[in-house]
């Protein structure tokens, strides 16, 4: 089982650095961070390869928008190249609350995707492209030294970007998706998109937060605490309506927490990764999170127990 470990973005380079060796050394095959406000993290990671070895590191996800796909390009052949090939480039459109927040006009985000993979990845693999599209007219070239193009992953949500990510990325990131929704949604337009496109599936990275906690109390607290927001985000909203998930009023119903988030004990930890596993994901990248009153111990605890599980 590929299991691997996704943090929120840090302000600090290095506990990144930190992160990465830890990762490494406790047997998991990838470590991802966040993308916000703080650092670049692309550059985090890039520094950081030097001191890891066989660990895939990746970012989960660089919003397209405020970045031309030239300059996306650039600076993921330079991680790569940082990492001796073992970075991974996640993407997406993010949302309109937050493009908002850059100046930048949320429009029709599917076909401005599409230009966007186009655009970017013939650049990586091609090391040149003449594009002439609806939002992009891009005729340039990328000449980097020693860098190995770094898979695309596109973050997805619904039917559509998840089918855009089997005909046009190298895989898909779905933060929060349930089992049930994985294998019955995602999966399914995955196949289709890659179906379509005439290429193989692309792989299914399932992202969710994990706890370990026996009482669901210390999940609402973790929840309260650091999931706040995304109950009031559109589009996570529609993906829990779609997935037949009951809301709750002002932030996470227990039928949320159930379905979005991997906690309980050892053993109920490992059968709910397997279950993801069985639903479609080709790897299962799980944010640690901490409960009660000593949330950093209990963090630390998650960690040694996801370890074992990815140890196998």
């Amino acid at each position: 089982m590929k299991i691997s470990l996704l943090f929120p973005e840090t302000r600090s380079i290095a506990a990144v650095r930190d992160l990465a060796v830890r990762t490494e050394e406790q047997g998991f095959c990838g470590l991802w961070l966040g993308s916000a406000f703080g650092f670049d993290p692309i550059m985090a990671l890039a520094l950081s390869g030097e001191s890891t070895s066989t660990i895939e590191l990746g970012v989960a996800v660089v919003p397209t928008w405020p970045r031309h796909p030239l300059v996306m390009a650039q600076q993921g052949a330079t991680a790569s190249a940082a990492c001796g090939g073992r970075f991974r480039l996640g993407v997406g459109p993010s949302h309109a609350p937050v493009m908002q927040m850059y100046g930048v006009d949320f429009d029709r985000p599917i076909s401005h995707t599409r230009e966007y993979l186009t655009v970017l990845r013939t650049l990586l693999h091609e090391g040149s492209v003449a594009h002439q599209g609806e939002r992009y007219q891009v005729n340039a070239f990328l000449d980097v030294a020693d860098a190995l193009p770094p898979p695309v992953l596109l973050g997805v949500l619904r039917e559509q970007m998840a089918h855009l990510a089997g005909s046009h990325a190298d895989g898909a990131l779905c933060w929060l998706g349930p089992a049930d929704y994985l294998h019955k949604v995602v999966a399914p337009s995955l196949e289709a998109g890659a179906d379509a496109a005439d290429r193989t599936k692309p792989p299914l990275i399932a992202e969710l937060p994990c706890v370990l906690s026996a009482h669901v109390d210390g999940v609402r607290e973790m929840a309260a605490r650091e999931l706040a927001i995304y109950p009031h985000v559109p589009f996570y909203r529609a993906m829990f309506e779609a997935a037949g998930v009951p809301l709750g009023g002002r932030g996470w119903s227990d039928e949320m927490l159930d379905a979005s988030v991997v906690w309980g004990d050892e053993d109920g930890i490992a059968r709910k990764v397997e279950a993801l596993f069985e639903a479609g994901a080709d790897e299962v990248a799980l944010s640690p999170f901490g409960a009660g009153p000593d949330p950093a111990a209990s963090q630390d605890d998650c960690i040694r127990v996801l370890s074992e599980i990815a140890k196998g």
